[in-house]
């Protein structure tokens, strides 16, 4: 008894998706877990800004600290604008930054090519059709249909779907580095402004100090007891600190440009004058801030991905000597062509019996399967070779980065230290005698004793120091930027 054909027909194409679904198991395990690992990777990013702009902002959130030396009360109109805070500053780069958005964009797309690489290649769909027909017992076949499926060695797959995975962990590293680079510019250019609103804020009350001299040197002069060239050379340096005014305003306008770039605002968004804050204690030791730096900076965090992947690749292509398959289906339609009558027995009279499958037509089928042969040896091995070279190449690159970050945390490390002991000197040291040398000479001078060049001469050092104190604390500020950008973690989480 003959099978039925549904039967025939229906067991092999199922067999092949089985033997696809068996292939494709490992590829699919490797993307589940890169989407898990995209997921938690930005979910914290989201998560953390707030707690990120708390950490960076530090000491300088905005705590009001003493005034300035000789700070005037009347400050430079600012139209009012928000955010207020260097947090608040932070806090929306982190969210409106387009380089940010731009690397976070990047991720995904670099996570969505971990299924791409794990994926079967598309399997193929043939025809065929017979001008003449094949003729069979069973029929004559016009048609045959059939497709065709790769199968790669399913290692093959889950090590692409590595290297893939290794690919977009390395943008991750790249994303958290373009957010501590705006993190850093964000702070450079608040610092930048808080110098140059402390400079203006001081040349304005030195603009009311040089006013009440030259009505001292008039009172002088009316009394025969001065020449009038002590009233010029008071005006003189009255019209320099102007000047001095419509620099400062010029360069205030351009790095408010600059902060609102970095905040993707208009550039003539108005930036209330950031406030004072407080002389920043440092007390991390350098080692400590290094080895810091070697886990937490994402440059470094990146190439060690990138070691990774390149481990990933080479066992890629040692994978090229191991053959791919190709397994496939064809079914071949059978047309039913009239029997053959065969003559009667002329001693007989009967006629012979003949099969009648002709006149059935059964649809026929076939499984194909075959494979490459890798026997061109010089090209896989040539393949190995690169991506050994490869893995070399990255872990020098490795290890000169972690030579560049230990410097860049030396050098900012000095340089903070350094700006605090000068800003400490002047505060103590400095500030307070120049300003006490001013008033002696002032006074000598209201006396008839002394001259008027000792007077200018002193209030000159006076404003020159105070500016210099302010523009201390804000470079060690700068500083404290570089410093956190290189160790990839803000001062205060470092034990800084």
């Amino acid at each position: 008894m003959k099978r039925p054909e549904s039967r025939r027909f229906g067991m092999c194409p199922h067999l092949v998706l089985i033997l696809v679904a068996f292939v494709g198991m490992p590829g699919c395990a490797v993307n589940r877990a890169a989407e898990r690992d995209m997921a938690a990777a930005l979910a914290r990013y989201e998560h953390d800004r707030e707690t990120t702009a708390r950490a960076y902002a530090g000491s300088s959130a905005g705590r009001t600290t003493k005034p300035s030396q000789n700070a005037s009360q009347s400050q430079p109109a600012q139209a009012a604008a928000e955010p207020e805070s260097l947090r608040e500053y932070i806090l929306l780069a982190l969210r409106e930054n387009p380089a940010i958005q731009a690397a976070e964009e990047t991720v995904r797309a670099q996570y969505a090519r971990v299924p791409q690489a794990t994926a079967l290649p598309d399997p193929m769909l043939t025809t065929k059709t017979l001008p003449e027909p094949v003729r069979t017992a069973e029929g004559d076949n016009y048609f045959i249909l059939g497709i065709r499926q790769k199968l790669l060695v399913p290692e093959k797959l889950t090590r692409a779907g590595r290297v893939a995975w290794q690919e977009a962990r390395m943008s991750a590293e790249e994303l958290q580095r373009t957010r501590l680079t705006v993190i850093a510019d964000v702070k450079r250019t608040y610092f930048r402004l808080y110098v140059i609103d402390k400079t203006v804020e001081i040349d304005l009350a030195n603009q009311d100090l040089l006013r009440g001299l030259i009505d001292a040197a008039r009172a002088q002069v009316a009394a025969g007891r001065r020449s009038q060239h002590d009233v010029l050379r008071a005006q003189v340096e009255l019209y320099n600190l102007e000047g001095t005014l419509i620099e400062l305003r010029q360069q205030r306008g351009t790095f408010v440009a600059a902060l609102n770039r970095l905040l993707n605002r208009a550039p003539a968004t108005p930036v209330p004058q950031p406030t004072d804050f407080d002389l920043r204690e440092v007390a991390a030791e350098l080692e400590r801030l290094i080895d810091i730096a070697v886990d937490r900076n994402p440059d470094i965090q990146r190439l060690r991905e990138q070691i990774d992947r390149d481990r990933e690749a080479v066992e890629l292509a040692k994978l090229a000597y191991w053959p791919d398959f190709t397994l496939g289906f064809e079914w071949m339609q059978m047309d039913p062509r009239g029997g053959f009558v065969p003559p009667r027995n002329p001693q007989t009279g009967i006629r012979p019996p003949v099969s009648g499958l002709s006149e059935e037509g059964t649809d026929n089928w076939a499984i194909t399967l075959g494979l490459n042969i890798p026997i061109w040896f010089e090209k896989i091995e040539g393949g190995i070779r690169e991506a050994r070279s490869r893995l070399s190449a990255t872990r020098h690159r490795y290890a000169a980065a972690r030579n560049r970050v230990n410097f860049q945390v030396e050098d900012a490390l000095l340089r903070v230290r350094a700006q605090r002991e000068l800003a400490v000197l002047f505060d103590k040291t400095i500030i307070p005698q120049s300003r006490q040398a001013y008033e002696v000479s002032r006074a000598s001078y209201t006396a008839g004793r002394g001259e008027f060049l000792f007077v200018i001469d002193n209030w000159q050092k006076w404003l020159t120091f105070t500016i210099q104190y302010h523009r201390a604390l804000g470079e060690l500020e700068r500083s404290v930027a570089d410093l956190e950008e290189a160790l990839g973690l803000s001062l205060g989480e470092a034990g800084g």
